[in-house]
């Protein structure tokens, strides 16, 4: 037999099941993931930029960028300008350059219409100071307004002293 009662009180809770199942899932697995949208269109003179804290120096970090690209970029490769400051306020400044897709023109990555690929920036980084970091990333290509680039996201994850990823 149905009682009325039980099923008001179990069709209220369905949403906040649902509600705390969905946050438990979308916990991210990395230290730190930041996304910034550039949709499609990236100004060589705007930086992106990523701020995140380390608070254990006895850990060894990697860092990724996670680049999102649609069938509008025009290039094979990209190139990165990169300024990393740390928290005394010194900065460390690089010029990166990532393939996109192969000799062939077959974009590099997964997806149907924005391919997705992961670009590894820095690996097992110790940092001798607590305290908050600063990555700015501007294009380095020879255009202005640099077309097909959706986003990039920094994702920094921790490892152990023997290199284990946390």
């Amino acid at each position: 037999m149905d009682h009325p009662t039980v099923k008001k009180g179990i069709s209220k809770l369905i949403p906040v099941f649902a509600a705390a199942l969905f946050f438990v899932q979308c916990e991210s697995p990395h230290y730190y993931q930041e996304l910034r949208s550039i949709g499609g269109n990236w100004d060589k003179n705007t930086p992106l930029d990523y701020k995140f804290e380390i608070s254990d120096t006895a850990a060894l970090y990697d860092f990724y960028l996670l680049s999102r690209n649609n069938s509008l970029y025009p290039y094979s490769n990209l190139y990165l300008i990169t300024e990393f400051t740390d928290p005394a306020g010194e900065k460390f400044n690089d010029t990166l350059q990532y393939f996109l897709s192969f000799p062939d023109g077959e974009w590099i990555g997964s997806g149907n219409i924005l391919k997705e690929l992961f670009l590894l920036y820095r690996e097992n980084i110790s940092f001798k100071d607590t305290g908050n970091y600063q990555l700015k990333v501007w294009q380095g290509m020879r255009e202005d307004q640099l077309a097909g680039i959706e986003d990039l996201s920094l994702i920094v994850d921790k490892k152990e002293k023997d290199g284990k990823t946390k």
